[in-house]
Order: C-alpha cells, then structure tokens, then sequence
C-alpha cells in the first residue's frame, strides 16, 4: 500500500516509540495514538462492576483514591465561586482548613501500605530514568495483583518490583533495564528486594512472562552503544583514531553490534547472559571496523567493561568465543555503505 511506503525513499513504513518512521532513512511521518493499556473501575466475576472503584487524582496514576468528592485538585490552595471568582480571605482560610484535614488523610485512609509503596515506586522509577508508558503499565500490574491474590501477598514492596519487571518485559527494546538493576535499585534505598524471592513470587502467583519478554542481546545494543559513545574518554579516542562524529560512530556501532549478533545463532549463545554478550559485541565491531580503515581501535575491554558496567573478563571471554565467527562479508558491507563518512 501506498500508505505504507515512505515518502522521501519509498521503502516501508514502520512503528517504533509511538511513532511512525521510515526503515530505512528514519524519517518521522506521524505519531501512532494508542489505546490506554488500564482500564477504570475492576469487574467482578458475574460481569458487574464492583462498588469500590478507583481512579487517580489530577489523571495521575500514580496517586490513586477512592472516588469521591474532593476541594479542588492536589496542589491548589486557592479557591473560586461557582462563577470563576476567588473567595474572601475568610472563606480562604476556611476551606483551606477543611482541605488539610480531610482531602489528603481522607484519601489514604484505609490504603497507607498502597501509598507508601507507590511512594518507593516513584523514586525507583525516578532513579531508573523510565517512561511514562512504564510507569502506568507498573501501577496498573501491581493493583490487579494485589486485588487478585490478597490472601498471598505478603510484601507488597517486592509486588511492585514484580510489576516493574513485568512492565519492563513487555516493552522489549525500548527500556531495556535487567533484573539485576531494579533489584539493585530497590537495595540502595533499603529495602530487602532479591532476585530469587522476585521469580519466587512470581511462580507463586502462577504468573509468566509473555514470549516477547524474553531478553535477547540484541535488546541491549542501542543501550550499550549509548553508554559507551556518553564517556568523555572515549569520546576524545574516536574524534582522536577515527576523525569522524560520536553521533555517526555510534549509529555505526549499533549496525555492526546488530549485524554481528544476527550471525550468532541462538542455540551456540548457550548460557551466556544477554546483556554482557551485547556489550562484547560493541568491543568486537570496533575492532572489525579499525581493521577495516586500518587505524588503530578506539575502543579496550576495559573501557567497553566501565561504561557498560561489566566485568573485563567477561567481555574478553564473550570477544574470544564471537571472534570465532566470520564477519568480513559485514564489515565489508557497512564500510562501502558508511565510506563517505570516513572521506
């Protein structure tokens, strides 16, 4: 179709982050408007809706309350008439009394473990630097759980990481965080959060990842490639061996990582972790390519490790078993398709 083909190159036209863009030159043409993945209110098992229904305050899922009657919205403090006017400065002090004893206490009555846990989710998310799209996905997981099986939770800190790593699952490449980062997010903030009670849970409630969860390596690169091309010392390196752009270096960084990753079949990966094999292909794609312009690499194992957070031994172990494998018809064909960058 027509419709479906890019304007300026003609080639197809494909959705990622929201939007529709072009495969093959990147070119943005409109945005994709999504249904909301929450719905308002719960239905009971006989099809009715339940009495006791939830919404959020200012369309804030993060701050939910029963629904209900409420002076004014959660930081106003300044109150109008019917017609639009603000009240005296009597009625002011009046209804801002009755704003401080009963809007807030009357909203988390009853729910204090909910708020306190959605208080801790929010400087995770915070510190995780994660969408708005993930935020409401993790609210939403962790109310349903918590409604479905009451009887078997028992901490509902370690809930919200579950709908946190439920959330992240789900959106695949586009928040491409680990279990080993939100456990360790959770743990600087003092909480007793551990991968094996996290899966534990999980099994308990009968709850499994949908397909798409599953991690690969490929998941990671555009990651990796972005933590490496952000280090000042690698930065100066690049400009230094190559004389070209960080931003074109890393876009040809992630081709490379991509292409190499999708010449090493699933089944020889083995047992080898995604993320850290990701960050190996990062290392062995600048060494095909400074082989390729002969210059000198840009790139060691141990600024790959630093920057991606990885063990050294790990990424020379991963770089030997990949160097196994034969690239030259890719290098050879990135090179003749990204030459002038070099000219």
């Amino acid at each position: 179709m027509e419709s479906c083909l890019c304007d300026e190159c003609g080639s197809r036209i494909i959705q990622e982050n929201g939007l529709n863009v072009c495969q093959k030159c990147g070119l943005v043409h409109d945005s994709v408007l999504e249904s909301s993945s929450f719905q308002l209110g719960t239905m009971s098992r006989d099809g009715t809706r339940r009495n006791q229904q939830y919404t959020s305050i200012n369309n804030n899922l993060a701050v939910v309350s029963s629904l209900g009657s409420s002076i004014g919205s959660v930081e106003e403090y300044m109150f109008r008439d019917a017609n639009g006017s603000l009240l005296d400065e009597t009625n002011q002090y009046k209804f801002r009394k009755f704003k401080n004893y009963y809007h807030i206490p009357g909203a988390i009555k009853g729910k204090e473990t909910d708020f306190r846990t959605i208080k801790i989710l929010n400087e995770v998310f915070s510190r995780l630097q994660v969408s708005t799209k993930i935020r409401d996905r993790t609210l939403f997981l962790y109310h349903k759980y918590k409604s479905e099986h009451k009887k078997k939770i028992t901490n509902h800190v370690l809930l919200s990481a579950m709908a946190l790593l439920l959330s992240v699952r789900e959106c695949g490449h586009n928040c491409p965080l680990t279990l080993k980062e939100i456990v360790g997010t959770y743990r600087e903030l003092g909480h007793r959060v551990l991968g094996k009670n996290l899966l534990s849970l999980m099994q308990d409630l009968n709850i499994k990842p949908s397909v798409s969860g599953i991690r690969r390596s490929e998941d990671y690169v555009f990651r990796i490639c972005s933590l490496i091309c952000r280090s000042e010392a690698i930065k100066e390196r690049i400009e230094k061996k190559y004389s070209i752009d960080v931003y074109v270096y890393e876009k040809i960084l992630q081709l490379l990582c991509l292409k190499i990753l999708e010449r090493i079949p699933y089944p020889d990966r083995g047992g080898r972790r995604p993320y850290p094999l990701s960050a190996a292909s990062a290392y062995v794609a600048d060494k095909l390519l400074s082989r390729k312009i002969k210059h000198s690499s840009a790139l060691t194992q141990k600024l790959v490790a630093q920057s991606a957070n990885v063990a050294e031994f790990t990424i020379r172990d991963h770089a030997e078993f990949m160097f196994s494998y034969d690239y030259e018809d890719i290098i050879t064909e990135v090179s003749e398709r990204l030459s002038s960058s070099f000219e």
